[in-house]
């Protein structure tokens, strides 16, 4: 071979390879879902075609269809009076999410500086989550869990899936007997079922409220100093609490106490102890009073020790977590659904970058004034989501995504579930479920079985002559 090709040579493999390293990432931005605006359609245009062109570059190649795009990109615009939120989530061809990024504006004239910091935290994150040459990594873990970067081995070796008669809001274990079944309770917003669950589901007992019951939430405790527990459901006539107290009676249900004047929850915090809390309502305040844990002294029933919580925090956005000294840290949804934890003095130690959380599960409030105006004279109040803290120190946190927003009524249509854990410094994402179509109601952990069960709500039966369904989904942990 002549030597003065080589140079030549080495030059274009040189070229030739990094041109297939470099290669731009091919990305496809479909049309955000719009709440809020009054021309929705002309703000979904606006906002695909400005968000295109600012992502457009070197790196990233936009498409104009799906198919064969390495990355897609899906998202929501929320305006709320003159303020907007834009959130927004890149996800490859294996259907793994990438990134997600947010922006904030707090007038129409935000719009374009809020795309072009949403287009530059997309890019970046797109550009850090493939590998050079563009393609999506391979994933050898099960399609319905992600794993974390770094974390190695898949969380799920086997689900089960079972359809369920209704939108169902709340979830709760029972007792699990020799043979491995396990008793499951839920509500819709005026019923109470009583299943029996093993390799199927069995419906053994339901329970049908009065119209202006309404059913909020469900959960188990053991108050009774015997080895069954009793069920707590949280109901609201109107504006007064009328809570129950049931206890299982072969495979029947039988009310012991009620109406209790409580909101309920149960919470399993630092060192694997599962303890009842209860919040008041009155009239001025929705949640009235500290949390405190409610005890059984004969046949009544009263609060005690109650518990010092973060501004913001009340019965059903808090948890507790280990601290690096050994402290207990508080954990909260605050009221834009972003988590955080805080110090015993109450100092902020951690915020969530993304919101989290968010629940469609309400009641309605008339406030003083309201019946003069127009429009709907009741205020909803809404619970938030469920925080668990697993035996290990590790946190389960779901994360709702809203589909529209108006008047103060909230509708979901994507989920996902997050573990995190919190090292007193920082949180660290160890993996979380791949997102579905579905409204997360509820979800539970049975820590002695390593399960997790989520409460999906697959219709929402907003018809006449449809009382929707949902979905119980048990996953095996390892």
């Amino acid at each position: 071979m002549n030597i003065r090709l080589i140079p030549a040579l080495f030059l274009l493999i040189f070229t030739t390879c990094n041109t297939v390293w470099s290669a731009p990432i091919t990305t496809f931005v479909s049309e955000f879902t719009v709440s809020g605006a009054s021309k929705p359609e002309e703000m979904k245009a606006t906002i695909q075609t400005l968000l295109l062109s600012r992502l457009a570059g070197d790196k990233i190649a936009t498409v104009g269809k799906p198919e064969g795009a390495e990355m897609k990109i899906t998202g929501s615009y929320l305006l709320s009076g003159n303020m907007f939120s834009l959130d927004a989530a890149a996800v490859n061809s294996a259907g793994v999410v990438v990134i997600r990024a947010f922006a904030q504006g707090k007038s129409p004239d935000d719009l374009i500086p809020a795309l072009t910091a949403l287009a530059k935290s997309l890019s970046e994150g797109i550009d850090k989550g493939l590998p050079a040459t563009g393609a999506p990594q391979a994933s050898a873990q099960p399609a319905d869990i992600v794993i974390a970067p770094k974390i190695a081995p898949a969380p799920v070796s086997r689900q089960s899936v079972f359809k369920m008669n209704g939108a169902l809001n709340g979830l709760a274990i029972g007792r699990t007997f020799p043979g491995g079944d396990r008793e499951l309770f839920a509500i819709g917003s005026q019923t109470l079922r009583y299943y029996r669950q093993g390799a199927e589901l069995k419906l053994l007992a339901e329970i049908q409220y009065k119209a202006y019951e309404n059913l909020l939430a469900v959960d188990t405790a053991i108050l009774a100093n015997d080895k069954a527990p009793e069920i707590y459901v949280t109901i609201m006539n109107g504006e007064k609490l009328v809570s129950q107290v049931l206890t299982v009676d072969g495979t029947a249900l039988k009310q012991i106490a009620g109406p209790l004047p409580y909101y309920f929850r149960s919470v399993t915090g630092v060192g694997g102890m599962k303890k009842l809390y209860a919040q008041q309502i009155s009239s001025r305040d929705d949640f009235h009073g500290p949390v405190a844990e409610l005890v059984k002294s004969g046949e009544s029933y009263q609060l005690t020790n109650p518990v010092k919580l973060p501004q913001q925090g009340y019965l059903y956005n808090f948890n507790m977590v280990k601290g690096a000294g050994g402290e207990v840290d508080p954990v909260i949804f605050d009221r834009s659904r972003y988590l955080k934890l805080f110090n015993p003095a109450g100092e902020e130690l951690w915020k969530s970058s993304d919101k989290l959380g968010g629940s469609e599960t309400r009641f309605g409030r008339v406030d003083a004034g309201t019946m003069q105006g127009s429009g709907d004279p009741l205020r909803q109040v809404y619970l938030d989501q469920r925080i668990v803290v697993k035996a290990n120190g590790e946190l389960l946190v779901p994360k709702n995504m809203e589909s529209w927003y108006m008047s103060g009524k909230r509708s979901y249509s994507r989920s996902s579930l997050y573990c995190l854990a919190w090292d007193g410094m920082n949180v660290e994402e160890k993996w979380h479920t791949a997102e579905t179509d579905n409204y997360l109601a509820d979800f539970a952990y049975d820590d002695a079985a390593h399960e997790l069960m989520m409460l999906e709500v697959i219709s929402k039966g907003e018809g006449l002559l449809s009382s929707g369904a949902s979905r119980l989904i048990i996953r095996k942990m390892d």
